[in-house]
């Protein structure tokens, strides 16, 4: 190539360049009786400039090809800095139940009540979830700007579809938002679009939970998601805060002509506690802004030691003014759960969650609109006991057997009956 035989061309020179040193040198000291110290220090002058340049040339010599500079603002160099600056991640479920009570016997083949875990005696394809995130941190001292966008395909997303956001049968966007931190006190990061809820223990992501399949809480007392604008706040290492203004309880397009509000206070007294206090007030049934829900939360975890867990969360709402009610123009409900976990090894444990949740106006579980709701009624005492293996034979893999019984104090379950059995297993990919 051209650069090899310069490279040679400047090695052979390099070699002459020595052979005249050398051989000036020796000529110097044979000859330094001869002269006169300033003759001896205009010969090396001049032997120092000789070689200079050489130098000088063998560099002119070398032709090298330039590299191509790319302008920073060309498209594909912003979809390499969005990409690298992206977090990637989700997982992929499926997952069999059988429900003892045969509700096929007497209706439906599906187990009233329930949430992703609804089909009896099948094997359900769940969850695709995928997540992009541009993370943003806290901080008093820098701008920062970020994104966060949730994607879910399977039978799992027409149970938490927002009204107003049709994606098809089997796809939603859980979330899509973004995120500016303003570099005030401590860093005051304001959120804008679509957001999960701020309540309770369980989330959409079952592989999140302690237990496969979601409790009463998580289907009867609280929203899935709100579209809104949110306020976080972080006034210690120890306490934060979120505001939350949107346009109500699982709705993108309002549907009626005011705003729901969410408040949340969380307290970390150490590294193995965390409290979360929460308020919740707004209208949300369609064309009336006159009747507000309103209610308050309490969520506190544990960490008891290395392999034993506790969460605890307590519900308490009220609705005015609700006509469509069976029993009256208002409704109260109250609920409580108990989560406990323990982890045998780093591969195998075990999750135990009681509920209760006391419906005493129907409010929240008559003709609930899920794949199998509860049939109307006047209100009944709703609980159930769940106790699930959570096994991790290999890296990213979960495979979780559960066992579950439910009780209605209505005989609100097929059949006229009052207990429901199920056993199920979910199994899924993370990544």
């Amino acid at each position: 190539t051209t650069n090899g035989r310069n490279l040679k061309s400047m090695a052979i020179k390099s070699t002459h360049k020595t052979a005249v040193c050398l051989t000036s040198a020796i000529i110097a000291v044979g000859t330094a009786h001869a002269q006169t110290n300033q003759e001896l220090l205009d010969r090396i002058k001049s032997l120092e400039k000789r070689i200079e340049e050489g130098d000088r040339g063998d560099k002119a010599s070398i032709t090298t090809k330039p590299e191509a500079s790319v302008p920073a603002d060309k498209p594909e160099n912003k979809i390499i800095e969005f990409f690298g600056k992206t977090h990637f991640s989700g997982f992929a479920s499926a997952s069999y139940l059988y429900n003892f009570n045969h509700p096929g016997r007497v209706g439906t083949d599906v187990t009233t009540g329930r949430s992703f875990d609804v089909n009896h005696d099948e094997f359900s394809l769940n969850k695709l979830k995928l997540t992009m995130e541009r993370p943003v941190d806290f901080s008093g001292t820098n701008w920062d700007v970020g994104y966060r966008a949730d994607l879910i395909f399977g039978q799992d997303a027409t149970l938490i579809q927002s009204a107003g956001l049709n994606l098809g049968t089997h796809g939603d966007l859980e979330q899509l938002y973004g995120t500016v931190n303003i570099p005030i006190g401590r860093g005051l990061q304001v959120s804008v679009g679509k957001m999960v809820t701020l309540m309770g223990v369980e989330v959409i992501e079952e592989t999140a939970n302690p237990n496969w399949s979601e409790g009463n809480q998580f289907l009867f007392v609280e929203n899935f998601t709100s579209t809104g604008a949110q306020l976080a706040y972080k006034w210690t290492d120890k306490i934060d805060t979120q505001f939350r203004v949107f346009n109500g309880w699982d709705v993108v397009k309002d549907n009626n002509s005011a705003k729901s509000f969410m408040g949340r206070i969380g307290i970390t007294p150490d590294d193995k506690t965390s409290i979360g206090l929460l308020g919740y007030a707004g209208p949300e049934q369609a064309s009336n802004s006159g009747a507000w829900r309103k209610g308050a939360e309490i969520v506190a975890s544990r960490k008891i030691t290395g392999k034993l867990g506790l969460s605890v969360q307590l519900d308490y709402g009220r609705e005015d003014g609700n006509a469509a009610l069976p029993k009256s123009g208002s409704a109260k409900w109250y609920a409580g759960g108990m989560w406990a976990t323990y982890d045998f090894t780093d591969k195998c444990g075990i999750a135990v969650r009681g509920d209760y949740l006391k419906d005493q106006d129907g409010a929240r579980t008559s003709g609930a609109p899920f794949t199998a709701p509860f049939p109307a009624n006047n209100g009944q005492d709703l609980s159930s006991l769940t106790l699930t293996l959570n096994l991790k034979p290999i890296k990213d893999l979960q495979v979780r057997p559960e066992v579950r019984w439910d009780h209605s104090s209505g005989g609100l379950f097929p059949g006229g009956r009052s207990h429901q059995f199920t056993a199920g297993i979910g199994v899924a990919y993370l990544f």
